[in-house]
C-alpha cells in the first residue's frame, strides 16, 4: 500500500523518534478555533484546474473540504500530542472501497489536497526513493504559526462515528504483507462490535493524560487474522486491542500516565503465551519461571521470544529467527534450544510448530477483553497492553481480583499476575518509542 509519512520538526529530544500516527479519516475539527483553522488552510488551497468556461462542481468542493479539515486534524494530533509522534502514515492507495474507508472522499481527493497545501506553501514534498524510503510531507513554519495563531491543542479534535472496531486481515507473518479483508457482518462481529464500542466510551469518558497533557480523542480496535482472503471469514485468531498512544510509549515514560489525575499501576498476566499453552492441552505448568531454561537461566529475555516463536510456525524450526543468536551462549542453536525447551515443557511441546500462536493471541485478547468490560461495567477504565492493562493506583488490588477471576472463566483457573515496576524519566539517550507498533 502506498502511504506518505509526514514529519514534522524535530525537538532537541526527539531525533530517535520512529514511532508515526496512522492517518485516521474519521478526525475531524471539533471547536470553532480548529473548524476556522481549517477554513483559512482551505481558503489557501489553489482551485484545481478545470476547462475554461465549466464551474467547479459543489460536491467536489465538498469533498475537498471535508479532506483538507481532516488532514489538518489530523496533522494537530501528530503534531501536538504529548506521545509525540515523528509524523503521520497516510495511505493512498487506489482500490475498491471497503468497510474500512471514509466514502465522502477518496485518496484521489487526499492526494489533491496535500498537493494542493504544497503549492500554497503549507507543507513541502520530498518524493519517496524506491526501496528506500517513503514520500516526506512536512508542515512548514507558517503552517505552524497558524496553528499556534489560532491557539489550537489535540483537545480540539473530534472524532466522527462510523469507523470501523473490529478488522479482519489475510496474511502470514512469513511474507509480511497483510490485506484487510471486506468481510461480511454476523452475530459474532456485532457482538464484537458492541465490546469495542463499551471500551472505546469507558475510556473516552475517563480522564486518560499523559504529562498532564490530554491525549486526543481514544478510539481502539480489534484486529483479527486469516491466512489468505480466500479463507472462511473467521474471528478466533489473533485478536489483540491496538490503537492505544500508550501501547509504544517507553517504559521510562509511563511514570507520565495518569487515568483521573492518578498514576498507573502496571499489571501483567505472568508468562502468559505458556500459561495458555497449559491450559490448552489441561495440564498444570511447573512451579517457577516458565522461561528458565536449563542452561539459559541468565538469558531470560531470548528465552522468552523463541519459545513464543515455537507457536508460530507451520514447519519444524530449524533455525533461529534472525537476530536472537547474539542473545544465545555460544554453541546453542534451534535445535539445542527446542529439545531444551520440549524437554523443560514436555506437556505443551506437541505445540510447537503448529502455528497455534494466533489461536494463543485469541484467548489471550478475549480474556482482556473481558477484564477491561467488567472493570467498565464498574466506571473504571483501563489501559489494555495485549498481555496486560495499567489502571489507576487506588483501583490496583481489585483489578488484580479481576483478571485472576476473568481469566479463570475463559481457560478454567485464575491467571497469575504480576505488577512491574513503573520507570521514572528515561536517559538522555534512551529512545522516545519502541517499535512494538511492528507487531500490527
Amino acid at each position: 500500500m502506498l502511504e506518505l509519512i509526514l514529519l514534522f520538526p524535530q525537538t532537541a529530544d526527539a531525533k530517535a523518534l520512529p514511532y508515526v500516527l496512522h492517518y485516521d479519516a474519521w478526525l475531524a475539527p471539533g471547536s470553532e478555533s480548529l473548524i476556522a483553522l481549517a477554513d483559512h488552510i482551505y481558503s489557501m488551497l489553489p482551485l484545481p484546474i478545470i476547462t475554461p468556461g465549466r464551474k467547479h462542481r459543489a460536491d467536489a468542493e465538498e469533498r475537498r473540504k471535508l479532506c483538507a479539515a481532516t488532514l489538518v486534524a489530523n496533522l494537530v494530533m501528530a503534531a501536538f500530542s504529548p506521545a509525540r509522534y515523528a509524523g503521520l502514515a497516510v495511505p493512498l492507495g487506489n482500490g475498491k472501497l471497503t468497510r474500512y474507508d471514509r466514502r465522502d472522499f477518496s485518496p484521489d481527493v487526499l492526494r489533491s489536497v496535500i498537493g494542493e497545501a504544497e503549492n500554497a506553501g503549507s507543507v513541502s514534498v520530498d518524493k519517496a526513493v524506491f526501496k528506500e524510503r517513503r514520500t516526506i510531507v512536512s508542515p512548514t513554519p507558517y503552517l505552524r504559526q497558524l496553528i499556534d495563531e489560532h491557539g489550537v491543542t489535540v483537545a480540539d479534535v473530534h472524532r466522527l462515528k462510523g469507523r470501523e472496531t473490529v478488522e479482519l486481515w489475510a496474511g502470514s507473518r512469513r511474507s509480511g504483507h497483510k490485506t484487510p479483508v471486506d468481510y461480511v457482518d454476523c452475530h459474532e462481529t456485532d457482538r464484537l462490535r458492541a465490546q469495542m464500542v463499551e471500551i472505546n466510551r469507558v475510556l473516552n469518558r475517563a480522564d486518560v493524560r499523559l504529562g498532564g497533557c490530554h491525549s486526543g480523542p481514544i478510539h481502539l480496535v480489534r484486529k483479527f487474522r486469516i491466512d489468505h482472503p480466500n479463507r472462511a471469514h473467521s474471528f478466533d485468531r489473533h485478536g489483540r486491542l491496538y490503537g492505544g498512544f500508550w501501547e509504544d510509549l517507553p517504559k521510562e515514560r509511563r511514570h507520565l500516565l495518569t487515568i483521573g489525575g492518578e498514576s498507573v499501576a502496571d499489571l501483567d498476566f505472568a508468562s502468559m503465551f505458556i500459561q495458555l499453552a497449559y491450559c490448552r492441552q489441561g495440564a498444570t505448568p511447573p512451579d517457577g519461571d516458565l522461561y528458565a531454561i536449563p542452561g539459559l537461566e541468565e538469558h531470560r529475555k531470548a528465552v522468552k521470544s523463541l519459545m513464543v516463536s515455537l507457536f508460530f510456525r507451520n514447519a519444524e524450526a530449524r533455525r533461529l529467527p534472525a537476530g536472537s543468536k547474539d542473545g544465545l551462549p555460544e554453541g546453542w542453536n534451534m535445535e539445542r534450544f527446542k529439545a531444551a525447551a520440549s524437554d523443560f515443557h514436555p506437556a505443551i511441546a506437541s505445540l510447537f510448530d503448529t502455528n497455534v500462536g494466533f489461536e494463543l493471541m485469541a484467548v489471550e485478547s478475549d480474556i482482556l477483553v473481558g477484564v477491561l468490560l467488567e472493570m467498565g461495567a464498574k466506571g473504571v477504565a483501563a489501559l489494555p497492553m495485549h498481555d496486560g492493562i495499567m489502571v489507576a493506583t487506588s483501583h490496583r488490588e481489585w483489578t488484580i481480583e479481576t483478571m485472576g477471576k476473568v481469566s479463570a472463566e475463559k481457560v478454567g483457573r485464575p491467571l497469575q499476575v504480576v505488577e512491574k515496576a513503573i520507570q521514572g524519566p528515561a536517559p538522555n539517550n534512551s529512545p522516545l518509542w519502541s517499535s512494538r507498533a511492528a507487531l500490527e
